[in-house]
């Protein structure tokens, strides 16, 4: 659903896929931590119970530094793309900015920046679609990760559980 987000988005578009995703993401810290602290003896379960957080912290300040910069590259790349075909050699170009100068009466440097606006717009959003497939596409990689994950048998598993 993120993946198809245009310049004028409406407001339904936007909250709908945060609380899909979003209501999960609550409901699956519980199996995270019970993952986590299984067969973990009562002492440990404090500082595992930390160290997980701070790894979880962490690993978000990275993945949005990491997000940001792929927006950022995929923005340029879309800019440059959609400036290639703007020349004075292009006649749907130099139609469209004399049609922008007569209907909002303002000169070639005002058309031009005008252009140049929405241009970077659309890249945004485009740069934006292009994360998102991005991500959608890890995601369905790391899915097999969670079969990996085993149940520990013995130790303190009820001594975890208990510590929720």
């Amino acid at each position: 659903m993120w993946t198809q987000y245009v310049s004028n988005v409406d407001t339904l578009h936007l909250v709908l896929p945060t609380l899909l995703q979003g209501i999960p993401t609550v409901l699956w810290f519980v199996p995270l931590v019970s993952i986590i602290l299984s067969g973990l003896p009562p002492e440990r379960i404090p500082a595992a119970a930390g160290l997980s957080n701070f790894i979880r912290i962490f690993c978000g300040a990275v993945g949005t530094s990491i997000s940001g910069t792929v927006w950022n590259n995929r923005t340029i790349l879309h800019h440059s793309r959609l400036t290639e075909q703007a020349s004075v050699a292009n006649p749907v170009f130099n139609n469209a900015i004399e049609s922008m100068q007569q209907r909002l009466h303002i000169n070639l440097d005002s058309a031009l920046a005008l252009f140049d606006v929405a241009v970077t717009n659309q890249a945004a959003v485009m740069g934006l679609d292009d994360f998102f497939y991005i991500s959608t596409f890890i995601f369905i990689l790391i899915i097999p990760l969670v079969w990996v994950t085993r149940p520990v048998t013995g130790g303190g598993s009820g001594a975890a559980s208990a510590a929720h």
